[in-house]
């Protein structure tokens, strides 16, 4: 067995990229390399002291807890995070023991500052493309003066509808439209809760003053709307978008 002395042992510690602290069975500080000094911003002459008069206020609770812990021969490591100025850093507390007997706590601690800022990062893009997401899957697209077409592909839930209604709303009061085309031909499937929605969406846009157009109704959505009891002589329909143009151009040249 190959004995380290003790000097040669703080040399190699002293040299680790982590902060290192240790913590005697008397909770007090027996070491401390310069690495876990700069990123503590702790002054030098810490050896003897009591770790709870000079570690940072905020770990106290969780730090306490944790030496108690070890005392009691667990060997569980016990992770905590601290911010230090602009610094994130993650503390681990692992206890020391030796023969059943319990000899204190190496404290690592270890600069995650870029890695958050990455994390943060990453989380600002994902808001990004889903709300590019959500704008692609909502595309009202201005075809003709006051006329705005909206051609709905895939399922349709009701956060989605929620978003087709406040983009196609905000659309109408920005293009001061009249004719709203909206084109269902791509929407996999039709049940009550959608065409609900389809309903609330033409019900939004008339309270603007824009009459909606839908088309691309199938026999199910049919079906559906009467099932419903929806009063079909409230609702513009046409067969496809081609026939949904024409009416809007007929519309609009009637009210010059």
């Amino acid at each position: 067995m190959i004995i380290v002395d003790k000097k040669k042992l703080e040399a190699i510690l002293a040299c680790i990229a982590e902060g290192t602290i240790f913590v005697g069975a008397d909770r007090t500080i027996e070491f401390v390399n310069d690495r876990a000094e700069a990123m503590l911003n702790l002054p030098k002459d810490l050896v003897g002291n009591d770790v709870f008069t000079c570690h940072p206020g905020s770990l106290s609770q969780s730090l306490n807890e944790a030496l108690d812990q070890f005392r009691s021969g667990s060997d569980d490591v016990v992770k905590m995070t601290l911010e230090v100025g602009d610094s994130n850093l993650d503390f681990s507390a692992t206890g020391v023991h030796s023969e059943g007997m319990y000899l204190g706590a190496l404290l690592t601690i270890k600069d995650v500052t870029e890695a958050v800022s990455r994390e943060q990062e990453l989380t600002a893009l994902t808001g990004q493309l889903r709300a590019a997401q959500e704008e692609l899957s909502t595309p009202v697209v201005q075809i003709w003066d006051q006329v705005l077409a909206l051609p709905l592909i895939g399922s349709i839930d009701s956060k989605r509808a929620q978003t087709i209604t406040e983009v196609m709303l905000e659309r109408i009061v920005a293009t001061q439209s009249e004719i709203i085309i909206l084109d269902i031909t791509g929407v996999h499937s039709v049940d009550t809760n959608v065409t609900s929605h389809l309903l609330k969406i033409v019900s939004a846009s008339r309270l603007l003053g824009a009459e909606c157009v839908i088309t691309g109704i199938g026999p199910d959505v049919a079906q559906t709307m009467i099932h419903l009891g929806v009063d079909l002589d409230e609702l513009t329909t046409m067969v496809d978008m081609q026939e949904g143009l024409k009416y809007a151009m007929g519309r609009l040249k009637g009210s010059k």
